[in-house]
């Protein structure tokens, strides 16, 4: 009976999160939206690039503070 039971209760919910992501999700239309234009590979060298810009620009603030005081 119990096993019965557990079995009614993840039918229901396996129903549930079926009929939702069919009928009511907006998955499809979120990965549409956000997907990638570019390469993944051009992104991340340029986003590395950026940082690395950023890095360098903090340590000559950091040098020309410490080199003020």
């Amino acid at each position: 009976m119990t096993l019965f039971v557990a079995l009614v209760g993840v039918g229901t919910f396996g129903f549930i999160a079926y009929d939702y992501v069919v009928h009511e999700s907006r998955i499809a239309e979120l990965l549409d939206r956000y997907r990638p234009l570019g390469s993944v590979t051009e992104d991340a060298a340029n986003r590395y690039e950026l940082e690395r810009m950023h890095r360098d620009l903090d340590a000559v603030r950091s040098y020309r503070e410490r080199d003020a005081a």
